[in-house]
């Protein structure tokens, strides 16, 4: 006896008959989403008309003055440019410093 498996859309709940036509999707951040990441799957031009639709946006990380951690911004990317009066805002954001990544603590060596 054999099996076989049928896939359905997330998106639409349309039958999904040929693996070539399967996408997959990972959602990083939605306000619905609880912890983490999920994926799903979709028909790949389902997955093609979320593309069209994207927005251009900036995500920034706000560390404020009295707070331990900073808050999280998604904004319009148009908005943010905007913002930026001294110079273009391509300019200004290739003349930014890198962010330096806190790496592990290292272990002090024994002195000898």
């Amino acid at each position: 006896m054999g099996q076989k498996t049928v896939r359905f859309s997330d998106l639409s709940g349309q039958l999904i008959m040929r693996e070539d036509s399967l996408a997959r999707i990972v959602i990083h951040e939605h306000p619905d989403l609880g912890d983490g990441p999920v994926e799903i799957e979709a028909l790949a031009d389902e997955a093609l008309g979320l593309e069209k639709d994207t927005l251009r946006v900036a995500v920034l990380d706000l560390y404020l003055p009295g707070e331990d951690l900073p808050r999280r911004v998604t904004m319009d990317a148009d908005a943010f440019g905007a913002m930026v009066t001294e110079k273009p805002v391509g300019e200004m954001l290739a003349a930014a410093r890198p962010v330096k990544r806190a790496g592990r603590p290292r272990l002090a060596r024994a002195a000898g």
